[in-house]
């Protein structure tokens, strides 16, 4: 029984030490700032910077799909420009470079494009994901190169992840219409204009402010209706955000 209580603990740590290991072994780690992006109507272009807070290069690959709706309300995600079959992008948002190698404790930026027409908001799911290169992978890499890279990552690199943010590209005539009604324990918010409006600092509080729930932000797209529920005296703060126009709101 002594004996393999001393084996256990022997491979236990063993174990320990290889996570120490791999804990520390050589990754990158990104960051992409805000998870929500937007193209104005007086804009065609954004700039996105990425970060790269770990202690190896970062090679990533970036993706863009567009988000569509059904008839019910059922978001789907599509190739970018596969709505009008166009294959040569015309219609769509683009991303440049799709391809960025950002050193450690780096940062690179990358330049969100929409081409097409704006007469309706569109939104799309850009991804920026960590990857290990090949010489097919357009990062200009040698074979050896490529495989200096992957073995020098260890275990490291397997606890990555990749993040995906949201694009809003606006309509080139903005419209807001916003409509708030307030009744009983409830508040409703209703978006009648073409564009997406946003509640930031959203939170249930007491009488005096002093107590609130952590704040949130609420996205309302057009011709969408967000209902808040209050609790027995408390109510609701947020700033309304319709375009550049910000208002304090309380109910």
């Amino acid at each position: 029984m002594q004996n393999k209580v001393f084996t256990l603990m022997k491979y236990l740590t063993v174990l320990a030490g290889l996570a120490s290991l791999f804990s520390y072994a050589a990754a990158p780690n990104i960051n992409v700032g805000t998870l929500h992006d937007y193209i104005s109507g007086k804009q065609s272009t954004e700039l996105k910077r990425i970060y790269n807070a770990g202690d190896a290069t970062a090679f990533v690959r970036v993706t863009v799909h567009e988000i569509v709706y059904d008839e019910q309300g059922v978001a789907k995600e599509v190739e970018a420009g596969e709505i009008l079959g166009d294959s040569q992008n015309a219609d769509t948002l683009i991303v440049s470079p799709a391809r960025l190698i950002i050193p450690a404790s780096g940062i690179q930026s990358a330049r969100l494009l929409f081409v097409g027409p704006r007469d309706k908001e569109r939104y799309f799911r850009v991804r920026y994901i960590p990857v290990l290169p090949d010489v097919n992978d357009n990062f200009n890499l040698s074979a050896e190169e490529s495989a200096n890279y992957n073995s020098s990552l260890q275990a490291g690199f397997n606890l990555l992840a990749g993040y995906g943010t949201i694009v809003f590209v606006h309509p080139a005539q903005e419209i807001f219409d916003t409509q708030i009604t307030a009744y009983n324990n409830k508040i409703m918010i209703r978006n009648n204009g073409n564009t997406t409006i946003k509640l930031d600092k959203l939170a249930q509080c007491d009488a005096g402010n002093t107590h609130c729930d952590k704040p949130i932000l609420e996205h309302i797209l057009p011709g969408k209706t967000k209902t808040l529920h209050k609790d027995a005296g408390r109510h609701y703060r947020f700033e309304l955000q319709e375009g550049e126009k910000k208002k304090m709101q309380e109910f």
